[in-house]
């Protein structure tokens, strides 16, 4: 662990602090297998997102959060009943991931306040497609420049091959919430997946932590990539 953090386990979490911290007097949950190299991109953004009061309304977050169906490709129109079963699937996480988890109403909380209050700054959901959204440039040029999330349902459908991810248990499959989790840490945080001497990057530890927070029983993602 980097010097001036110190750990402090809370309900088998591990809450990390010190002077390296932008905001040493405030403590905020993590997870020991993040303790001996925590994500700094994850810190950073802890220092702005600090505000973990439930000031939103849980049932109106897909609302905050989602202006309208979008896919990736501005050409293709997304299919009404799959974009309202998405949108379902994620006002419901939402709602629990924000009445569950300290460190989601920080996340919700902060992009709230910096954005999404605007309506013209929420974000398109293409409901079916790949995960992903649009949070490099590449990305953006991709979508010409609509901020959109793109989720879907495929692990619920017995016919779609699952995905997975690396544990400290060995490979685990992906579920829909810790899908949907991930791709909205992206939108509400513009932070990307991959960090210069980190295994697992920011998103994934800021999923972990929620996922946890929430009463999820599967075991952390130790890293971005699956090994081979």
């Amino acid at each position: 662990m980097p010097a001036g953090i110190k750990p402090i386990f809370i309900n088998n979490m591990m809450s990390t602090y010190g002077l390296s911290h932008p905001h040493d007097s405030k403590v905020f949950p993590d997870l020991p297998e993040h303790q001996d190299n925590p994500s700094q991109l994850r810190l950073q953004h802890d220092g702005l997102a600090t505000d973990d009061k439930a000031r939103l309304e849980p049932m109106c977050l897909a609302e905050y959060l989602i202006s309208g169906p979008g896919g990736m490709d501005p050409d293709i129109e997304i299919d009404d009943d799959t974009y309202d079963e998405c949108r379902e699937v994620l006002s419901r996480i939402l709602e629990d991931a924000y009445t569950q988890s300290g460190t989601f109403r920080r996340l919700m909380n902060y992009a709230y306040d910096q954005e999404l209050h605007d309506v013209e700054q929420r974000w398109l959901l293409g409901a079916g497609e790949n995960f992903g959204t649009t949070v490099t440039d590449e990305d953006l040029e991709s979508s010409e420049g609509r901020k959109v999330i793109a989720l879907n349902l495929d692990d619920t459908d017995d016919d779609s091959i699952p995905e997975y991810y690396e544990s400290n248990d060995g490979p685990q499959q992906f579920d829909t919430t810790r899908s949907f989790i991930h791709e909205v840490v992206h939108a509400l945080t513009h932070l990307q997946d991959k960090e210069d001497s980190n295994p697992r990057g920011p998103v994934v530890e800021y999923t972990n932590i929620i996922l946890k927070e929430m009463g999820h029983a599967a075991p952390p993602r130790i890293a971005y990539e699956l090994s081979n």
